[in-house]
Parts: structure tokens; sequence; C-alpha cells
């Protein structure tokens, strides 16, 4: 087997002890037909109108949703953070900092702003460590930079970018989603800049990306649909749980004067994300293997955009990176379960 020989996936163990997650749909692992896929995602693109070791499966201890939702975010550190500017590149971008300890980089997923991340993660992961979350090129707060067309090369460049201008001395980048393609990226092109890489609900991208099954693929629809917005898009990401969607819901909104995505960024997004999905020049599998920095891989069972399948093949390209798959929980899981997470990344952090 060659280093980019993909592995077979094996399930996830069953808990001898401790109390199981709440049930989910089953979520079957067949590949869906690439060329196919890839080929309908390419056009679908193409219509957009330019513009400005082994997997740690211990069950969650999933608290409440109405204990997470009741937590006291009046004195939340990330929802009291004041919003500040600093130029990258000639583009103003928008960030907060806080928390104290080593730094934390989010870089986000499709749809997201600043103001979607959910506080109850924030606010855990502050308790051990700096955060720094901003607004990518085109969302938010910060403005479209000049380029028709965004790839994730360039959204990579622009974090490095962000990284200097705040001298923020190699933090520990955690990508989430089409921010794991980003933070890929990043540590390849600049592993100077990068003390350690955490990577949730994220692929290798190009061929040796798992996509769903056809019926996962054809409901998540919305997130390539180019006249979809983002309140379509980020539903998908909790899937069959309303319940821990609302909870969401209820707790980013405690965020004063939120600002949402609009379509021409998400669709600038959406372009950077096929892209890397589509185009065999655009991802960096091929250099996984020679990444030599701290890297935890985190994963859910029941991801129905990122199949679990996608975090093993990236354990396996990265030598010596740790894994974990949570049991029961789907692409949200960051926020299905962030007492979880956050004591996770702490862990590693350390």
């Amino acid at each position: 087997m060659t280093a980019l020989d993909p592995p077979q996936p094996a399930a996830p163990a069953t808990p001898d002890s401790g109390p199981l997650p709440r049930p989910r749909r089953p979520v079957s692992r067949r590949r869906t037909p690439a060329l196919a896929v890839t080929a309908a995602l390419a056009t679908s693109m193409l219509l957009i109108a330019p513009s400005a070791a082994n997997a740690d499966t211990t069950a969650p201890q999933l608290a409440p949703t109405s204990d997470i939702a009741s937590d006291g975010f009046d004195q939340s550190p990330s929802l009291t953070a004041p919003t500040h500017i600093v130029t990258v590149a000639g583009l103003p971008v928008a960030y907060r900092s806080f928390g104290h300890g080593p730094t934390l980089l989010l870089t986000p997923c499709l749809g997201f702003t600043m103001d979607d991340w959910d506080p109850a993660l924030l606010d855990r992961l502050a308790t051990t460590n700096r955060v720094v979350i901003f607004d990518a090129d085109g969302v938010g707060r910060t403005p479209a930079s000049s380029s028709a067309i965004l790839t994730v090369a360039q959204l990579s460049d622009q974090t490095a970018g962000l990284i200097q201008a705040l001298h923020l001395n190699r933090p520990t980048v955690v990508g989430y989603s089409l921010g794991g393609f980003v933070a890929q990226r990043l540590v390849v092109d600049r592993p100077d800049d990068v003390g350690a890489l955490i990577l949730m609900g994220t692929g290798p991208g190009g061929s040796q990306q798992v996509l769903p099954d056809l019926p996962d693929l054809i409901a998540g629809g919305p997130a390539f649909d180019p006249l979809a917005p983002a309140d379509q898009v980020i539903p998908l990401y909790f899937s069959d749980h309303p319940d821990d969607l609302a909870a969401w819901r209820q707790r980013t909104a405690l965020r004063p004067n939120r600002v949402e995505e609009n379509l021409t960024g998400l669709n600038r997004q959406r372009a950077a994300m096929t892209d890397w999905l589509i185009n065999p020049t655009a991802n960096v599998v091929s250099s996984l293997p020679t990444l030599r920095l701290p890297i935890l891989i985190l994963g859910a069972e029941n991801d129905e955009q990122e199949p679990a399948a996608n975090s093993t093949l990236l354990h396996h390209y990265i030598n010596g990176s740790q894994l974990r798959i949570y049991p029961g929980l789907g692409h949200a899981f960051p926020f299905e379960a962030p007492a979880l997470v956050a004591e996770d990344i702490a862990r590693f952090t350390r």
C-alpha cells in the first residue's frame, strides 16, 4: 500500500458502557460515482456569475439541549468581544479575539460568518485558549477582494496574511469543513506559520474525497445551489435534528447586530469549495504525508456532508495524526456536543 492508497474505513466501535447519543438516521457508506456527481457540481458552479492511529470512538456525553441553551451568555466572552479590522494584502478583514492561553485560529465552514460560531463552543474554548475568529473574503463584515473567482489557495494566503498581521506566532489552526480545506492548504504552503492543526468535519478533496451517498447528496443540494441562501445551507449540518438546530439558533441569536452571509459571498465560497473537490491541482493530498506537526482530526459517524471516511483518509495520509470519530453525531458535531469537542481541543493544545 502506498501513502495515497485509500484504506477501508473501520466501523465505529460500540461503547461498553455510558449513555448513548440520541439515535440518528443510519447513514450508509457507499461511495457515489464521482464522475457524474463532480461533473454536475462543476456545471452548477460555472453558472454562477463572477462577482467583486485508530479512531477514538468513545460515546460522547451529550449535555441536554435545554441545559446548554440556558447557560449564562450575558457575560459570554465570545458574544461580548468587539469586532476589529486589520488590513491583509489591501483587504480589510474583520476579526474578534477573546480568551487567554495558546492561540486557536478558527477557519470557518461554508455559509458561516463570525456570528454563526456557537458561543457554547467558543466560550468553552476561551477558558483555556485565546480564540481568534474572522470573516473570510466577501463574508459578513469583510468585503470581497478584487478577484472575480475565489479559490482555496487564495483563502489560505489571506489566512496566512492574517496570522502575520496579528502576530499570532504559529497558532493552532482549527479548520471546520471548508475551513479544513483552507487549513490543509495553509499548512502545506506555509508550514512555518502554523504550530499545530485541528481538522473538523473535512476531507482531502479531489478524487480521494469520499462523497455522500446519493440520497444525502440530493438532500444536500442547497450547499451547491447558487440560488440557495445561507439560511438554507446551515440547517443541512443539523440534518434530522431540529432540536439541535433550534438550540444553535437560540444561542447565536444572542449576538448583538448579527450579520449573515449574503448570497454573493456564499457563491464565492461555493466556487472555492467546488474547485477543491473537482480540480486535481487544487488539493494537497500528495503533500499530506510530509507534514511534521501535531495534528488532530475530528469527524462524526453520521456526517452527511463530510462522511467520516474522509477523516479516516486524512488520518491515513498524515503520519502521527490523532483521530477521533464521534458516534451518533452529524456535521454540526462541534455544536451538538460543544463541551466534548472543546475538551478534546483543550487537551490537544496543552
